[in-house]
């Protein structure tokens, strides 16, 4: 949303096409802001089976471009070789933006996705700028296909030094690579008014301190293996917030799936944390489906937030909330530093209930909390 907004302030007669993988959950929001979704629903886009056809159709694709590419080359026009929905839309595109966030890495993603679809780009001789991205860590397979394709890019935008560091260790020297805020931060937050109604339908209290914690099913599964501590950590810390600074707490949602495709989502940690806490009269969890705006709203009225989504805390801090950041990637340290925030930053992985607790006395007693 931010991106598309942006850069029709810069062109304003642009139109945009987005390639969805799940075309189906992205149609009713891209079609509220004017974009053109393309993809093939499939019985479920979050399956293992899912991603092991679209790693295949994705090779398929780009042996396809270079293929015509060769024979572009030598003289011979055979233009019914690109004739496939998907590279049909490439190839009438001007530019090609990759959005890949934080995937274009191969910790806790798989950055292959990415470095396919950047590279059709390329080889269709396509404009293409890799946007607003922290990018890496890369394995040693993927690597040489990663430097290539950033090399090969005609713009790099990073949005945290960590990353462009990193470009430079492995030998990614594209001159136009650009280091410069987060898109998300531009986001523009739902009205008031709205963010009053979703109140009154999650029955959420103003009256008082509000605090707002943002759990990770990313995170969940990560730690999984190891007997649900970062559940039973949120758990813990909701209920001090209650019990010792007499606040109310909201979980925020910010990945939402439907429940058709049988995949857990941040609702449904949200849901293991709250069974485990006592004070559940003073704790609420927003369970709709909002949109990225409303929910910016929502976590823009809170007192503290304290957020395992990066991009619920880039709602929050660009809100002015004091923002405690539990991370699981760079991106959480090199963002949060650009905001002067670091120190309120904690690694999910070792943080402690003790850890946690000193950051919130450090950030409420700067921002005289009542």
């Amino acid at each position: 949303i931010s991106t598309t907004k942006t850069l029709r302030r810069l062109i304003p007669d642009a139109s945009f096409t987005l390639v969805s993988g799940n075309p189906e959950l992205d149609s009713k929001l891209c079609e509220i802001h004017n974009t053109k979704v393309i993809g093939r629903n499939g019985k479920n886009p979050f399956s293992r089976y899912s991603k092991l056809l679209r790693l295949f159709k994705l090779s398929y694709y780009l042996f396809r471009c270079v293929l015509w590419s060769t024979l572009c080359k030598i003289g011979l026009t055979m233009n019914k070789i690109i004739d496939e929905w998907i590279l049909r839309e490439y190839n009438k595109s001007d530019l090609i933006v990759d959005l890949s966030g934080d995937t274009l890495s191969d910790k806790n993603c798989y950055s292959i996705f990415s470095i396919l679809s950047i590279l059709i780009g390329i080889v269709l001789g396509k404009k293409t700028a890799i946007y607003s991205q922290s990018i890496g860590p890369f394995k040693k397979i993927t690597m040489p296909l990663a430097r290539l394709c950033l090399n090969r890019a005609d713009l790099i935008v990073v949005r945290e030094n960590v990353t462009k560091n990193y470009l430079k260790d492995i030998g990614v020297n594209n001159p136009s690579t650009y280091l410069t805020a987060e898109i998300a931060f531009l986001l523009e937050p739902a009205p008031p008014q709205r963010v009053q109604e979703i109140f009154l339908k999650e029955n959420v209290n103003e009256n008082g301190s509000l605090i707002g914690i943002g759990a990770s099913a990313l995170v969940y599964r990560a730690f999984k293996s190891k007997n649900n501590v970062y559940v039973a950590l949120m758990a813990k810390i909701a209920d001090y917030l209650v019990e010792k600074l007499d606040a109310q707490v909201i979980f925020i949602s910010h990945v939402i799936i439907p429940p058709k495709y049988d995949c857990h989502d941040d609702r449904f940690v949200a849901e293991k944390i709250y069974q485990l806490t006592r004070n559940k009269n003073k704790i609420k969890m927003i369970k709709g489906d909002y949109s990225p705006e409303e929910l910016k709203g929502v976590i823009g009225r809170c007192d503290l937030f304290i957020g395992a989504r990066m991009h619920s805390n880039i709602a929050s801090t660009s809100m002015h909330v004091p923002t405690i950041a539990l991370a699981w990637s760079h991106k959480y340290h090199g963002i949060m530093r650009m905001l002067e925030q670091e120190k309120y930053v904690c690694n999910i992985g070792t943080t402690t209930f003790n850890e946690l607790v000193s950051k919130i006395y450090l950030i409420l007693h700067r921002q005289n909390f009542p």
